[in-house]
């Protein structure tokens, strides 16, 4: 993400050697308590809200960048049935009339928004793997645009099948009665929660943007500032964006992320301390972000509110 070169095992042994240096001073080398990192960790008192204010920006922009991309994607597939459509920042309105929707284009149509969802969520969660020592700041946005791909698919799925929207019409127009509706609202629930809890590890690795080191001292305001405000402060942003035409299917949505997070504060609370190099860190608000990120809502809003005709 950074755009750096792979380091070459000269530096890899440097890195290790500091590493190694770096333990030893602080008296953990031979200590026999797993993972825990005994040195004081100070932070400045405006530190978390800079936190808070990247990962809101990045939360943002992360939404928008899932939901042109699923949008799109379920325009472009509606024209291979000869619909036409006009995208906005709040639905779809495909030009044809509702009787002459034929069951293979509400199943290939409804779908391919979701589906393009999974794939990219596959995409990235490999994405992030491969930076996940990275400290650049977008790889933060590589993991929200990862937590937003799990959202736009199993999210999508639980509220379809609840508000017959969306994935929803394909859920009926493939004749699932109630109960069977209801196990595909648990099946998506259980899913997030497990996916919550499976990436929970990945989520406290993105503290090594800012630290060198998450313990107790700093690890819950981390977690705090760096996930749960920011999905509370994005998604309350989202719905005065999209004003007056936010629907409580696309709040309902959007909320079902608490889900992957919940597992992943739960679990970061009581984590052992974790350590991650002795590399010197600063904690400065990203001015370009949060400009960019802006420049992108404005262009969406506008564009998007006048609609894009496929």
């Amino acid at each position: 993400m950074t755009g750096k070169q792979p380091l070459s095992f000269g530096d890899r042994c440097y890195r290790t050697y500091r590493k190694i240096r770096f333990l030893a001073k602080s008296g953990s080398l031979f200590s026999y308590r797993s993972g825990v990192v005994n040195y004081n960790n100070k932070q400045k008192a405006g530190d978390f809200t800079i936190i808070f204010l990247n990962s809101t920006f990045l939360y943002l922009l992360a939404n928008i960048l899932v939901s042109v991309v699923t949008r799109l994607s379920t325009g472009i597939s509606a024209l291979a049935f000869d619909i036409r459509s006009i995208c906005y920042y709040y639905d779809i309105n495909y030009l044809i009339s509702g009787d002459k929707w034929t069951t293979d284009a509400v199943q290939a149509v409804f779908s391919t928004g979701p589906l393009i969802a999974l794939f990219l969520g596959i995409l990235l969660f490999l994405l992030y793997i491969s930076v996940v020592a990275e400290t650049g700041i977008l790889r933060l946005l590589v993991l929200w645009m990862l937590a937003q791909s799990i959202v736009f698919f199993f999210g999508e799925m639980l509220m379809g099948a609840l508000f017959n929207k969306g994935i929803g019409f394909v859920i009926m127009y493939l004749f699932v009665m109630d109960t069977g509706k209801m196990l595909i609202s648990v099946f998506a629930i259980v899913a997030m929660v497990a996916l919550g809890i499976f990436l929970s590890r990945l989520f406290l690795f993105s503290g090594n943007i800012y630290f060198n080191y998450l313990n107790a001292s700093n690890r819950r305001e981390f977690i705090l500032n760096q996930f749960i405000y920011p999905f509370i402060a994005g998604n309350f942003l989202i719905f005065i964006i999209k004003l007056p035409e936010i629907t409580i299917y696309e709040i309902c949505a959007n909320a079902t992320m608490i889900l992957i997070l919940l597992p992943v504060a739960i679990r970061g609370m009581k984590t052992q301390d974790i350590y991650f190099d002795e590399d010197p860190r600063t904690i400065t608000f990203s001015r370009k972000l949060a400009t960019a990120t802006i420049v992108i809502l404005l262009t969406y809003r506008v564009i998007f509110g006048f609609g894009l005709r496929l």
